[in-house]
Parts: structure tokens; C-alpha cells; sequence
């Protein structure tokens, strides 16, 4: 039996930083995705990401290989561009805790295929915060950030959050962030 909790949010709410620390200080394993867009300067293979090609993912789509996969389409520097994105059935193992960060898709995914093992929370921050979030990172590029803006209030209206995840939690110091999941996770598990 795993215990998994589902890290899902808007675009620059911390997703990944959050998970980082839940798996750091609780001991939990971080789910490593795997996606075909480029790797960011600062960013190594399975740190977050494996990075592949578009073509190695759809035969691993047509071979079964993944528990949940998604596409996106987008432009960067006027490029039209489809990235990937999916976790593949060999990361997760029996009897291992993992902390993964997933889109409302990912997170169907999950709870068809693991059900009660998950544990899904919505990270929650002001547009201002999220974009100087994506700023600072430095690759920001204005094209993305406003299909990204697009994406998320398709994917994420308040219907589906309120349906769909288990606890919504503000995401702006992430401390105080892990603190409240790990409390909501031990009040439930």
C-alpha cells in the first residue's frame, strides 16, 4: 500500500518547492515526471524532470508506459511547440510513500489508478506572486506565461477545485505550506 500525496496548482504556485521539502524533511519519495520540453538552465536530468524527446514519448504512450500523460501546446520564441508530460509506471513502487506534482488531468489519472492511496491538494497564490515567481526564475517569456494563465483557468475553475482535490492551501511561504499538508495528512491518514 502507498501513501501519495498529489501536489496540483497553478502555474508558479510552488508545485515543485513544496514537494522538494515534503519529500526532504518527511521522507516521502518525489515522483520524478517525465516531459519533452527543454530543460531550464538550472534544471538536470530526473532534477525534476527525465527529458525525452517527442518521438520516444509517443511510442512509450503507444507501448502503455505511463500511469497518466498530457499534452500541451504552446509557443516560445514563435515557435509552435507540443510538450509532453506523464509519470511513467516504473517510478511508482509497492509500499513507498511518494509526493507528486500533477495537473487536474494527472490527477485523474492517479486516483483511478491508486484511489484512496492519494491525497490531492491545491496550491493556491495570487497572479502578481505567480508571475514574479516565473520572472525570477529567468526564462520568462511573455507568449508561454499568458497560454500558461489561459490553461490554468480552463483546467482550474473553482467547480473542479472544490470537486476534485481533498484540502486547498495557500501557497506564499513554504513552511508554512508543507506544515499544512503534513497536518492535514496525519489528521486523515
Amino acid at each position: 500500500m502507498n501513501k501519495i500525496i498529489v501536489i496540483v496548482g497553478f502555474s508558479n504556485s510552488g508545485k515543485d518547492t513544496v514537494a522538494q521539502k515534503i519529500a526532504k524533511d518527511y521522507g516521502y519519495e518525489f515522483v520524478v515526471s517525465t516531459t519533452t520540453r527543454k530543460m531550464r538552465d538550472y534544471e538536470s536530468e530526473r532534477n525534476p524532470y527525465i527529458f525525452i524527446d517527442n518521438k520516444v514519448f509517443e511510442t512509450m504512450i503507444k507501448n502503455g508506459d505511463f500511469i497518466e500523460y498530457r499534452a500541451y501546446h504552446t509557443e516560445v520564441d514563435g515557435i509552435k511547440e507540443t510538450w509532453y508530460y506523464g509519470v511513467e509506471n516504473s517510478e511508482i513502487k509497492p509500499n513507498t510513500n511518494y509526493v507528486v506534482v500533477l495537473d487536474i488531468i494527472g490527477l485523474r489519472g492517479f486516483k483511478e489508478h491508486f484511489g484512496d492511496d492519494c491525497t490531492s491538494f491545491f496550491l493556491t497564490v495570487d497572479e502578481e506572486t505567480r508571475k514574479q515567481r516565473c520572472l525570477n526564475r529567468g526564462d520568462f517569456d511573455e507568449t508561454e506565461w499568458l497560454r500558461r494563465l489561459e490553461d490554468d483557468n480552463n483546467r482550474f475553475p473553482n467547480s473542479v477545485i472544490l470537486e476534485e482535490l481533498d484540502c486547498v492551501v495557500l501557497s506564499y511561504e513554504v513552511e508554512e505550506t508543507v506544515e499544512a499538508i503534513m497536518k492535514e495528512v496525519r489528521f486523515n491518514g
